[in-house]
């Protein structure tokens, strides 16, 4: 037999020298490389935090341990399997735990994995690489933080090259070590090159990667073969284990072929030595109806192997969406759990902001009862009350309320209610000074902004989320049964393809579809995040929080790129209104101190 190794470059030739030990020849030729994905530093703050941190491969440790962060002291590590705890080992100088089942379902099975609720979890992994452990441990509800460290791309836009130079090395297995390789491999537009590679034995490191190649590529089930593990030993022995058998099975079918013959020389002796007193045509006669009897008893038996085969498969389908369905029910009650859990955060959310925005507004309205109570009270009809009340008023709207323009516009009315008074060029004096310093002060604008952003929370309920189009389906085969006897697998798979029909309905259309749908539940919830945050932000400019009132906004503006259509004129209009909002002062200014009080006391006395 001869094999072709597909991993990325630099990781076959082990495994190609193992074989060539067992006189098995092999061919290298790399189908995928392993490309860097940069890492945000957000990202990489989540590293530290992290209790559990699980490595789905070597690649994953490597290009981890070039990041140069460090795990957390009390951080486990978890790897897939022992070639990748023995990475973790050498790179990071951390014992990993492994199962002895080197795939995603073995380490789901482990006892450290199985109470992970509440727990923050790091998953280092390749781009799009190990689905079924990140949904289990979410359905766990665990703090799950997937890090993607690196991608697999295919060395070429298609098939074709590789095919045709396997083909011309006779090539009789393939091996595959992930669901990206074989899709580079089967990636062919040709008909003689998917009939090639449905004859040819794959060998798969998982049986993950088995299903993918049978569902997805329509392979045998006979022409797969699981290896013993994800190594070079396990793959090496795999491969010659099946040549062994294949050996043993030619063996065998050439012992009976030999068999066979020498019956029939034996036959055809003791019919030239036994006298035949028959007629030479009688016995031509009975031989054609042995050969006849002989070769519908095969063709019987033929078909009788078959059915049974197509039997065993349905069988195994049954079972494997079996499986599927309690996999995807669990997901569905984790992705419900998490989805509650976020309505309470959200309403907690919000009734924390009303309630602070409820007690800062009896807060400022208390204060300014009070301001207004005492200035009331220092109201007399003689000039001397005014001025002290003017003056207080003044000192108030800039210490307290920073409301420049009013504290001139007060100070100007003291100035005018001191002209017909002598011995005031002290008090006027000191008033003309305030006024000018005053005017120098630049204006908060805290009330316009304040209306600003209820403006924009008026208009949350308008925009126009995201969503996908989904494309047409494309058009179905035609699923009638043919009227013709040799016609019979086909009616079979049809008939197979109708009763399926009847519990999975599958939409096929021309692109993938991978953008989120989102319901009325999940939009209400995005437009209650958006609210949420512009309301933080009032509550903070009030507040006069800038750390706080300027993270809300970031927040919004990222909250309304993500999931809002910024194609549309009112979102491209609020991102706008936000990106000006977040340029705006909101820091309190350093008080002044005015010269009119002291001036109108020394007046005064």
């Amino acid at each position: 037999m001869k094999v072709v190794l597909t991993r990325p470059v630099g990781k076959s030739e082990s495994l190609s020298e193992l074989l060539t030990q067992q006189q098995i020849s092999s061919v290298i030729c790399p189908v995928l490389q392993l490309n860097e994905v940069a890492v945000s530093d957000t990202a990489k703050a989540m590293i530290s935090e992290a209790e559990l941190a699980i490595f789905v491969s070597p690649d994953a440790v490597r290009y981890f341990h070039q990041l140069e962060v460090p795990l957390a002291g009390h951080c486990a590590a978890f790897a897939v399997g022992e070639g990748t705890a023995d990475a973790i080992q050498q790179t990071l100088n951390i014992k990993a735990k492994y199962p002895k089942q080197p795939d995603s379902e073995g380490l789901l099975a482990l006892p450290q994995l199985s109470s992970v609720e509440g727990r923050r979890v790091l998953l280092v992994k390749g781009k799009g690489g190990r689905p079924v452990i990140a949904q289990t441990l979410k359905a766990r509800g665990a703090i799950l933080d997937s890090l993607v460290v690196y991608e697999r791309v295919a060395v070429k836009d298609n098939a074709d090259v590789w095919l045709d130079h396997w083909r011309s090395q006779q090539i009789e297995g393939i091996v595959i070590t992930s669901n990206s390789a074989a899709d580079a491999i089967f990636n062919t537009q040709s008909s003689a090159s998917k009939d090639w590679l449905a004859q040819r034995t794959f060998f798969v490191v998982s049986q993950r990667i088995a299903e993918h190649v049978q569902q997805s590529y329509n392979i045998e089930q006979s022409q797969i073969v699981v290896c013993h593990g994800p190594d070079n030993r396990a793959i090496a022995g795999s491969i010659i284990d099946y040549t062994k058998q294949q050996g043993r099975k030619m063996t065998q079918s050439e012992s009976q072929t030999k068999n066979t013959n020498t019956q029939q020389a034996a036959k055809a002796a003791e019919q030239t030595v036994t006298p035949h007193h028959a007629k030479p045509g009688v016995s031509k006669v009975a031989l054609l109806a042995l050969l006849v009897a002989l070769g519908s008893g095969a063709g019987a038996g033929y078909v009788y192997l078959q059915q049974q085969q197509q039997l065993q498969q349905a069988l195994l389908a049954n079972q494997a969406i079996n499986a599927e369905n309690q996999l995807l029910n669990t997901q569905l009650s984790g992705a419900k759990s998490q989805l509650q859990r976020v309505e309470n955060v959200l309403d907690s959310l919000q009734d924390n902001v009303a309630k602070r925005l409820a007690e800062q507004q009896q807060h400022v309205e208390t204060q300014l009862t009070q301001t207004l109570a005492k200035a009331q009270q220092q109201v007399s009809g003689a000039v001397a009350s005014e001025v002290l009340y003017l003056q207080r008023l003044a000192a108030f709207k800039v210490a307290a309320e920073q409301d420049y323009l009013g504290a001139i516009a007060i100070l100007q009315r003291l100035q005018e209610s001191l002209e017909s008074e002598s011995n005031t060029a002290a008090v006027k004096q000191a008033i003309a000074t305030d006024i000018a310093a005053l005017k120098a002060l630049p204006k908060p604008q805290t009330e316009s902004l304040y209306f600003e952003l209820h403006g924009l929370l008026s208009q949350v309920d308008t925009l126009t989320i995201k969503t996908k189009q989904i494309p047409q389906k494309t058009a179905s085969e035609d699923a009638a049964l043919s009227q013709q006897v040799d016609d019979w697998q086909a009616n079979l798979k049809r008939s197979w393809q109708g009763l399926v029909d009847d519990f999975i309905t599958i939409r096929h259309h021309d692109e993938v579809v991978i953008d989120p749908l989102l319901d009325k539940n999940e939009q209400l919830l995005i437009r209650t995040q958006l609210r949420a945050y512009l309301t933080q932000a009032q509550t903070a400019l009030m507040d006069q929080q800038a750390s706080i009132y300027f993270s809300a906004l970031d927040s919004a503006a990222d909250t309304l790129a993500r999931y809002f259509d910024t194609q549309q004129a009112p979102v491209s209009a609020m991102q706008q209104a936000l990106n000006k909002l977040s340029r705006s002062e909101v820091q309190r200014q350093e008080s002044i101190e005015l010269a009119t009080p002291a001036a109108v006391k020394g007046w005064l006395k």
